[in-house]
């Protein structure tokens, strides 16, 4: 029930109940329910490193921004938190940490000069002639919420975990010659010569005795064996049902959109183009190519490599635009556009093609919405009281029966059903509870009810189960034409596979394909080259049977409507010295994953080390 409070909170009785509450804390004090410092705020513990909630958000913004810019959409907190980044984010600064601990103890020192330097040689600290420039470094920092000595500390950090990282962190970690013989593997190729055998062209497989439907009946006892079924007697109380009943005056409509004016106003929207460029340089050419009346389109293509759908941001709010970008935009005229604007995801040239001006819908155009809004609202309330009075009757020792009766509520039956909702006869059953009703009921025990159980997000459920029907083999007569189809099906399939290895055996002893399946009325297909991933169709076994079998001999597998049968006529070896450039990307792609694990193994070794405690509760509250 108390879940039920949090997730409708939002109601107006509800809202109004929240605030007496809040008005009582007041009173009697809640300094400590609101006071930091009375839980612990550390997110992670590594040896006698402690990882505080700040230094997270920064590396969490971080993220934040970069994700945003590689999905094209900023993401949301309830996006982020469906990603895990806040959980990620701390796992980084954990390995961070250990790395850190690795190069202290291993006595790696980073002197003063070598800090200076570094810093000096960012470019982010220099100015347009490649100058070191205190201001801006200064200006950076504080824009980052970091101290002069915290960045200088950081920055000796980072250098000396990257010198202790150094081995892992080389570029070429994968030797030549693996590269080169996994490329050769992975790009191997058959070209393979294939005869179908189909099921369907089997015809004469005739009608089974009894004794041999029997067997097949029995050996395949899980395909025709009856789900367990239960009997089931349930009240179900919903806020959709409540609502029908529930009648909004105009007057209460009225005050609630006083109330909400701000949900029903419209801001002004501005339908605009963008240009975004590698860097300020370029940017600025652009601009000065539109203010010679040059094409949006042809620069944006020209210099930004943007094909015209990539220029369209849409009909954009101030709101829902980049910090930088919001004001320029919102400056322009109709066909303006603005001088090049700076972002975190670079530079940009904004367009304006359209505005659609600011308005407030009536309360004409919301009444209807109002109203239902209101009436499941009151529902929702409603809801929990009658819930809350149903329990007070099954917890006074009364029936489900006496309980209804005296509510007022329907008392509902389900004749067998299974735990899927289907019936005997194999027909889905309509009209249960929401939620995991099913679930709950064969959770039951047979003759018991079950707790009440919130059905969905706005309703609630309890369930006696008046009998149960154990799983049973179904009788052979209940499912003869099912059987007798199944056994003609393989019947089918072990005429095709026999054909298909009689063809196998002619073939491996020399026989010509082309002459054979002509004798056999069968269809030869020459297959493209097959890659060890598959391809056009064919069964994975045959051709992981193609890769090990030599030219002009024969391999087979079922496939979907047919037995297969391929005789290997051409290996097409892949050439790495050819492909260098293909073999260099795998080479690469192969120093990650070598660099990967490396890290990972070197992360956990130091665990032993250093013992790793993350606090996921506190990492779950803060983000």
């Amino acid at each position: 029930m108390l879940e039920a409070i949090r997730k409708r909170s939002a109601g107006i009785v509800v809202k109004s109940l929240l605030g007496l509450l809040i008005l009582s804390f007041a009173m009697w004090g809640i300094a400590d329910v609101f006071n930091p410092s009375g839980t612990d705020q550390t997110l992670a513990t590594i040896g006698e490193i402690e990882v505080q909630p700040e230094q997270v958000r920064r590396e969490y913004q971080r993220e934040i921004e970069r994700l945003s810019t590689a999905f094209g959409t900023r993401l949301d907190a309830e996006q982020a938190r469906m990603f895990g980044i806040g959980q990620a984010v701390v796992q980084r600064l954990v390995e961070r940490s250990l790395y850190d601990l690795g190069a202290r103890d291993l006595g790696i020192l980073v002197n003063d000069d070598l800090v200076r330097r570094d810093i000096s040689n960012f470019s982010g600290f220099k100015n347009a002639n490649g100058e070191f420039e205190r201001a801006r470094f200064s200006q950076v920092l504080q824009s980052n919420r970091l101290s002069e000595d915290a960045y200088v500390e950081m920055t000796r950090n980072d250098i000396a975990r990257n010198q202790y990282l150094s081995i892992v962190n080389s570029k070429t970690l994968a030797p030549k010659q693996l590269a080169r013989s996994l490329y050769a593997y992975r790009n191997e190729q058959r070209i393979a010569e294939t005869v179908s055998f189909k099921y369907d062209a089997v015809t004469d497989v005739g009608e089974p005795d009894t004794a041999a439907l029997a067997k097949f009946h029995t050996d395949n006892a899980q395909s025709y064996t009856a789900p367990e079924y239960r009997s089931l007697t349930f009240i179900n109380l919903t806020a959709e049902e409540i609502a029908k009943e529930i009648a909004v005056s105009d007057d209460t409509i009225a005050t609630v959109y006083e109330e909400r004016i701000g949900d029903y106003s419209e801001p002004e929207k501005r339908d605009l183009l963008q240009i975004r460029f590698k860097d300020e340089a370029t940017a600025k050419a652009g601009y000065d190519r539109l203010k010679t009346g040059d094409d949006f389109m042809k620069i944006a293509k020209e210099l930004a490599d943007m094909e015209p759908e990539a220029t369209q941001l849409g009909s954009m709010k101030k709101s829902e635009l980049l910090p930088g970008l919001a004001e320029a935009a919102f400056g322009l005229l109709p066909d303006g556009y603005t001088e090049p604007v700076k972002s975190v995801l670079g530079w940009h040239i904004l367009r304006l093609k359209s505005i659609q001006a600011a308005r407030s819908k009536t309360l004409e155009e919301v009444s209807p919405e109002l109203k239902k809004m209101i009436a499941a609202e009151q529902a929702i309330e409603s809801l929990y009281t009658l819930a809350n009075r149903l329990e007070d009757q099954l917890g006074g020792g009364s029936s489900l029966e006496e309980a209804a009766r005296a509510l007022n509520l329907p008392l509902k039956k389900q004749a067998d059903v299974s735990k899927t909702g289907m019936t005997p006869s194999e027909t889905q059953v309509t009209g249960l509870p929401a939620g995991n009703f099913l679930e709950v009921a064969f959770s039951t025990a047979n003759g018991q009810e079950s707790s009440l159980t919130e059905a969905g997000h706005d309703g609630y459920f309890i369930v006696r189960v008046d009998s149960v029907t154990e799983t049973a083999l179904r009788p052979l007569e209940s499912v003869r034409a099912k059987v007798v189809t199944a056994w003609q099906a393989q019947k089918r399939r072990e005429i095709a596979r026999k054909s298909g290895e009689a063809l196998i055996a002619e073939i491996n002893a020399g026989g010509d394909l082309a002459k054979l399946a002509a004798d056999k009325g069968l269809t030869v297909t020459l297959r493209e080259p097959i890659g060890r991933n598959g391809g056009q169709g064919l069964p994975r076994d045959l051709i992981r049977d193609l890769f090990t079998t030599q030219i002009g001999k024969a391999a087979a597998a079922a496939g979907g409507d047919g037995y297969i049968v391929a005789r290997l006529k051409e290996i097409k070896s892949a050439d790495p010295i050819a492909d260098a450039d293909k073999v260099k990307t795998l080479s690469e792609e192969l120093s990650i994953s070598i660099r990967g694990d490396l890290m990972s193994q070197l992360a956990q070794g130091l665990r032993q080390w250093y013992p790793v405690s993350v606090n996921a509760e506190a990492i779950n509250a803060q983000f």
